[in-house]
């Protein structure tokens, strides 16, 4: 089913274990900012307000960092199952072949560009038609 040759599965197989090394290693980093967050709260809750600020973004902005990591990470183990199964390079919208290029820049891409183009502009008029009914009741 999978277009790509044994080459590119290599590459991508290579690609997507080098970036979830990293992202792992990102992850723990992340968690260990985090449990010295959690001491300097914990052993110092007296700080001024201007303190308890700083502390409380520092937290949010880890918080945020594991998120986005770990949604990486699975996109990473869906693509090394697609491409297990054959099916890596495969637009999930079209069936039709993902630029080996695309793969290249983005190995977990799910969409050729002219789907995704077209998931990105839906999702952005889902947004923008969102926010219109909520911006209506005040």
């Amino acid at each position: 089913m999978s277009e790509l040759n044994d080459q590119q599965v290599a590459t991508l197989d290579r690609l997507l274990v080098e970036r979830e090394q990293s992202l792992k290693v990102d992850v723990h980093e992340h968690i260990g900012r985090l449990r010295k967050i959690g001491d300097v709260i914990e052993n110092d809750a007296g700080g001024d307000l201007a303190d308890q600020a700083d502390i409380e973004q520092q937290r949010e902005e880890e918080n945020g960092a594991v998120v986005r990591d770990v949604r990486e990470l699975r996109a990473i183990e869906s693509a090394q199952r697609r491409i297990a199964r054959g099916e890596g390079g495969i637009c999930i919208d079209c069936g039709d072949s993902i630029d080996f290029s695309r793969l290249l820049v983005q190995p977990t891409a799910l969409r050729c560009v002219f789907c995704q183009s077209a998931a990105e502009h839906v999702a952005m008029l889902t947004a923008s038609a969102e926010s219109g009914v909520a911006g209506m009741g005040r």
